[in-house]
């Protein structure tokens, strides 16, 4: 992982910085925003478990062999304390950046940790939603 990654001041930059960089099938800027940790773990909506930088980098070319992703929050809860940070999120997913209707929807849990490089991505879990639509929720679906 390159030392010179961009320092991210809140957790929210690091997020809108992984939609933008599956948007533009960017696996090495997706990296970017991870902790530079062996711990770091992704669950991809399949269910694989991926744990270091090797997996998850190939667990990201897998993902977007094919097709950029692009990501529309429908519903985000975070929670934040001093270091970290957890969101809570239901995503609209679109394969094409013209496309209206979602193709599927994402329930993902982002946990965020603040280290020198400012916050980065400690682990992700990604899941297919149970819903074929989508309302806006009233309460929150629970974290992964």
């Amino acid at each position: 992982m390159t030392k010179l990654a961009r320092l991210f001041h809140n957790a929210d930059d690091v997020v809108d910085a992984w939609r933008d960089a599956l948007r533009h099938r960017d696996v090495k800027g997706a990296l970017d925003i991870w902790l530079d940790d062996d711990s770091i773990t992704c669950v991809l909506p399949e269910g694989h478990r991926l744990s270091g930088h090797a997996e998850i980098r190939e667990g990201l070319e897998r993902l977007l062999a094919k097709q950029p992703l692009f990501l529309e929050p429908i519903a985000c809860i975070s929670h934040s304390v001093l270091g970290a940070a957890i969101y809570d999120t239901t995503e609209a997913v679109h394969l094409r950046p013209d496309q209206v209707e979602a193709e599927f929807f994402l329930n993902i849990t982002l946990v965020l940790l603040q280290d020198s490089q400012g916050w980065r991505i400690a682990h992700l879990h990604a899941s297919h939603s149970t819903e074929e639509t989508f309302d806006a929720p009233s309460t929150p679906h629970g974290l992964h």
